[in-house]
């Protein structure tokens, strides 16, 4: 497992706060995920790539153009060793989702999130994101589209 006291914060922060989560790019590194499985946390992962973990669901799903129906019931997102330029496609998503989102940088990249401290641990997290006004943040899901279209057509003015 990950260096324990690099990740204990993190991992007490989650199992205390949420119940149902998804760990997105999960790669090679699935120690949180089954360290929150055992706290008793709901997770299942995605990734770009068909990884697959014992006792852990991995679904091949791209953040950049995610499958929203995988994701329903889900009260967080959250991501280890982000690459930054992907953290703005976790951020719509979460909006999309009325989800929070937590992102574990990999190093001491500055993200736009409210960066929190929970024991020896740092990471940054994005709260109350709500679906209100997420047509402004686009999503790339076709369901998503379909509903948006729908409002689209629905609130046209006559």
């Amino acid at each position: 497992m990950e260096t324990c006291r690099r990740i204990e914060g993190l991992v007490n922060y989650i199992a205390d706060k949420y119940s149902n989560t998804v760990e997105i790019g999960i790669g090679h590194f699935p120690d949180v995920a089954f360290v929150l499985i055992k706290r008793g946390v709901r997770v299942f992962a995605t990734d770009i790539l068909p990884f697959k973990y014992h006792g852990l669901k991995v679904v091949v799903d791209d953040i950049t153009n995610p499958d929203i129906s995988l994701y329903k019931g889900v009260n967080l997102i959250y991501s280890l060793r982000t690459p930054p330029e992907l953290v703005p496609y976790m951020v719509r998503f979460a909006k999309t989702l009325s989800t929070d989102l937590i992102v574990k940088p990999l190093s001491s990249e500055f993200q736009k999130g409210q960066l929190i401290r929970y024991g020896d641990t740092t990471f940054y997290i994005w709260k109350n994101l709500t679906k209100r006004n997420s047509h402004l943040f686009g999503c790339h899901s076709s369901l998503s589209g379909i509903i948006l279209m729908k409002r689209k057509i629905l609130d046209k003015p006559e």
